[in-house]
């Protein structure tokens, strides 16, 4: 190919985040990233409303938006989709979904029950899984090149394991921590969408 698709950045929502702070922070990343994942299992479905109402009320397209196990709310508002988690086994037909998998043989499933992206993780070691070894690298790589679908890597990003997951054939980066407890989110999405414009990933 001549032409490398862009590579795609998500930022999701970190866990017990009050919804105005949550948008405080994400409203520095747009503009510079490509995805706002609205995560948030404790939110009530109001308070995820809100949250859609504020990014969309602010310029953020909503095919820029995914909100995690929400197939109506995606519907109704026309979200980029709805991501589900790995144990989830009865799929959305009316909107596009992605699914979070942790192997080779999750992906190849995901994709053929009709999965519009991947995330895999956690790749490096993350303090939103404290305990739990990462499935590293190799893993990334190996799920990567097992389905046509976009793969984003998620859990211990920063911008140098960025580009280290884009080497290993990686769509994109996900990341929570990077982003929401940077003083300057800002800074930080610039810094990391540099970073893998630095290494010729995006052709």
């Amino acid at each position: 190919m001549d032409h490398k698709p862009r590579l795609c950045i998500h930022a999701v929502s970190p866990p017990d985040i009050p919804v105005a702070a949550w948008w405080e922070k994400t409203k520095e990343l747009t503009g510079i990233i490509d995805y706002v994942h609205i995560r948030a299992p404790e939110w009530t479905k109001r308070e995820k409303e809100t949250a859609i109402d504020l990014a969309l009320k602010e310029g953020t397209a909503p095919e820029q938006l995914i909100i995690n196990d929400e197939p109506e709310l995606a519907a109704a508002y026309g979200l980029a989709g709805t991501h589900l988690p790995e144990r989830r086994t009865i799929y959305p037909a009316s909107v596009s979904w992605g699914q979070s998998i942790h192997s080779v043989e999750a992906a190849k499933k995901s994709e053929q029950e009709g999965a519009s992206w991947l995330y895999f993780g956690h790749v490096f070691a993350s303090d939103s899984k404290p305990g739990k070894p990462p499935n590293g690298a190799r893993a990334l790589k190996a799920v990567a090149e097992s389905v046509r679908l976009p793969v984003i890597a998620i859990g211990g990003i920063d911008a140098d394991k960025a580009a280290e997951c884009i080497n290993c054939r990686a769509a994109g980066v996900a990341a929570i921590a990077y982003f929401y407890d940077a003083a300057e989110p800002r800074k930080a999405a610039e810094e990391l969408r540099t970073r893998l414009r630095s290494d010729d990933n995006e052709g």
